[in-house]
C-alpha cells in the first residue's frame, strides 16, 4: 500500500466507537487526528458516503470518562475477510475542544517516545 499523504499527523490510538447509526455493535478506533480518523467494525457494516454519522469514542489516552462526541462523514469504506474499516472526515464537533486536547496530549507523548528512543540509541 503507497504511503499516505496527509495535511496532519495522524496518531495510532486505541478507543471504542459507538454509531447507531452504522452498526448495532461497538467499532475500534485506530487511529486520529483533527481533521479525520480511521475505524474499525468486526463484521460486515453498510456506509452511505454521502451521510454524516455522529460517533462517540471512548479513547484510552482520556482522562474523561465522558466519550468524545464527533460528527463526522465517511471518505472511503473497505471490506475485508468480514471486517469494515472505515475513513471518517471530522466535521463540526460538539467537542471540538477536548478533541484539540486529546491531539496535544498524543503529539507531546510521540514527541517523548522520539526522544526516549534517541537516548537509548546513544
Amino acid at each position: 500500500m503507497a504511503a499516505e499523504n496527509r495535511q496532519v499527523t495522524r496518531y495510532k490510538e486505541i478507543g471504542q466507537v459507538v454509531c447507531p447509526q452504522l452498526c448495532a455493535i461497538s467499532g475500534i478506533l485506530d487511529d486520529i487526528s483533527l481533521t479525520g480518523c480511521k475505524i474499525h467494525f468486526p463484521c460486515p457494516v453498510v456506509v452511505d458516503l454521502e451521510n454524516e454519522y455522529e460517533l462517540e469514542l471512548s479513547v484510552s489516552h482520556s482522562s474523561e470518562e465522558e466519550p468524545l462526541h464527533l460528527l463526522c462523514q465517511p471518505q472511503w469504506c473497505n471490506e475485508t475477510s468480514g471486517t469494515t474499516q472505515i475513513g471518517l472526515k471530522v466535521l463540526f464537533s460538539p467537542d471540538a475542544n477536548r478533541l484539540k486536547e486529546l491531539i496535544s496530549y498524543l503529539e507531546s507523548e510521540t514527541e517523548d517516545d522520539i526522544l526516549l528512543e534517541i537516548k537509548t540509541d546513544n
